[in-house]
């Protein structure tokens, strides 16, 4: 045998041992072959069908929409970049109201203590008492 001839299947003649279907078959003759027609009509069903139960396209085609784009590169990095800016300013806003909460305590303590030493400083005063005009304990 020469070595450059070209090898083919071997030869049965009992046929293939598992059948299959003439129409899907590659070595089925063209008239058993599904015509245009044929594979149209199956398709056209399908096309028409128009789901009403289960989820919206969106809530099932969303998630993969993300995933998808969280798999290009500069997605993930604008993602990222706006993650980091929202927690910096978050903690900028916590650092801003923890520095005014310290600045702000010891004038509100003085404030405190004048309104309570004016209170106590009012309270203290004798009440002035009344006399009649006639008594002798008036003094002119």
């Amino acid at each position: 045998m020469n070595p450059t001839a070209q090898m083919g299947p071997p030869r049965t003649p009992s046929g293939p041992k598992h059948p299959t279907d003439p129409r899907r078959g590659a070595g089925a003759p063209a008239s058993e072959r599904s015509t245009f027609g044929e594979t149209l009509a199956e398709i056209v069903p399908l096309v028409g069908f128009v789901p009403a139960y289960g989820p919206p396209a969106v809530f099932v085609l969303g998630p993969w929409l993300f995933l998808v784009l969280m798999l290009a590169g500069p997605f993930a990095f604008l993602l990222t970049w706006v993650v980091v800016m929202l927690v910096a300013a978050t903690v900028l806003a916590a650092l801003t109201a923890a520095i005014l909460a310290i600045l702000a305590a010891p004038y509100l303590l003085i404030r405190r203590l004048r309104r309570y030493r004016a209170r106590r400083a009012f309270s203290n005063d004798p009440a002035a008492q009344l006399v009649p005009v006639g008594s002798t304990r008036v003094a002119a």
